[in-house]
């Protein structure tokens, strides 16, 4: 019986033994077979030009030179990392751009040279949607009062409540009214040196945001006491909830996906619509798949594709609020700002900066 003992002891350390040695041999053929390949700098693409301005379905012609030296095994060409065509020797290829993503998007292409040397070029361009975004109409179902001194930058619905954040310093923090009386039934003020910016509600939770800080609160939804804080490396404007993230702008033409545990980006969307950028996106909401955006310093409203960036729609609201109203305004930043959404009637709530009246409205 020892004997065995100690036969399958030997057996077992000549097994890891074999399988260490056999994993150095796999790690080495590796490293070797890495080392095979060099890059060398003989190639250069043409056209596009970098960061061109493109639109879904264009018809480009890809060219490019390769450096008289150099002779040709094949030439790659890929489109954000997906392998489009693959031929002997060839200086350009025509391509038809995808739709689907907007934004900033590569191309890339790669040259085989004779002793495992590879040549590579890269251009960014530019994509847009190429058609308009649909124009919807709209009928106002109700007009309610709202706080003429209520410098509104977030706006969010729920059970019969309505939630308001308003800036300014000195002048932010959170609201809760009835929509029933317009009763106010909590308030809660910020520091005099933060400019309040966008809010919404993620489980039983508010967020908010503030405009330069980089400083973002979390409150419960019942009590609104103060339960955590955190932080991000952007303006913050707008703020909304999508399933289990949050989308958040900066007033750029950027949405960014953020996970509600530690407020780390998940991912970038750029917003295009059929003539370029859509910058100063403000206000959020999150509406049957599309993100609503005030356009800040308009009365244009845009539904967004939130995963592709594409402006799916668009609200001219240019007289939504009386000229009697506007009258009695700031022309310089008293504008439409505040979107929330009533699910169970199907409706969306605006209003805007110190805006006198808050309007219940139906699409069509």
């Amino acid at each position: 019986m020892p004997y065995l003992y100690l036969i399958l002891i030997l057996l077992f350390w000549s097994c890891k033994g074999e399988k260490k040695i056999e994993n150095n041999i796999e790690k080495s053929t590796a490293t070797s077979s890495k080392e095979e390949v060099k890059y060398v700098n003989s190639i250069r693409i043409l056209s596009p030009e970098k960061n061109a301005l493109l639109s879904y379905n264009d018809l480009i012609d890809i060219e490019f030179s390769v450096k008289e030296k150099f002779s040709v095994d094949s030439i790659q060409i890929f489109w954000e990392g997906k392998k489009i065509a693959s031929q002997k020797d060839c200086k350009s290829y025509s391509f038809r751009l995808p739709s689907g993503k907007t934004g900033k998007q590569t191309l890339k292409v790669i040259a085989f040279h004779p002793d495992n040397k590879k040549g590579v070029g890269s251009v960014s361009i530019v994509l847009k949607p190429d058609s308009a975004p649909q124009k919807y109409n709209y009928e106002v179902v109700k007009t309610y009062s709202h706080d003429p001194k209520a410098y509104t930058q977030g706006l969010v619905y729920q059970d019969n409540f309505m939630y308001e954040s308003t800036g300014q310093y000195g002048e932010s923090g959170i609201r809760k009214y009835d929509m029933k009386d317009g009763k106010v039934l909590s308030v809660l003020n910020i520091d005099s040196k933060l400019f309040g910016e966008g809010i919404t509600i993620y489980k039983d939770k508010i967020y908010q945001l503030t405009w330069t800080s980089g400083q973002g609160f979390i409150y419960d939804l019942k009590t609104f006491s103060l339960e955590s804080t955190f932080r991000y490396n952007t303006q913050g404007w707008g703020i909304t909830t999508q399933d289990d993230q949050l989308i958040m702008s900066d007033g750029s033409h950027k949405l960014y996906h953020i996970a509600p545990s530690s407020f780390g980006i998940i991912q970038e969307t750029e917003v295009y619509d059929h003539n370029g950028p859509v910058k100063n996106l403000n206000e959020l909401e999150y509406i049957d798949g599309l993100v609503w955006a005030n356009v800040w310093m308009s009365d244009r409203i845009v539904m967004i594709d939130p995963e592709t960036g594409e402006v799916k729609g668009e609200i001219d609201l240019t007289n939504l609020l009386p000229a009697s109203d506007q009258r009695q305004l700031d022309d310089s930043d008293d504008v439409l700002n505040g979107i929330a959404w009533n699910p169970e009637k199907r409706t969306v709530y605006l209003t805007g900066k110190r805006w006198p009246k808050l309007f219940e409205i139906k699409i069509k």
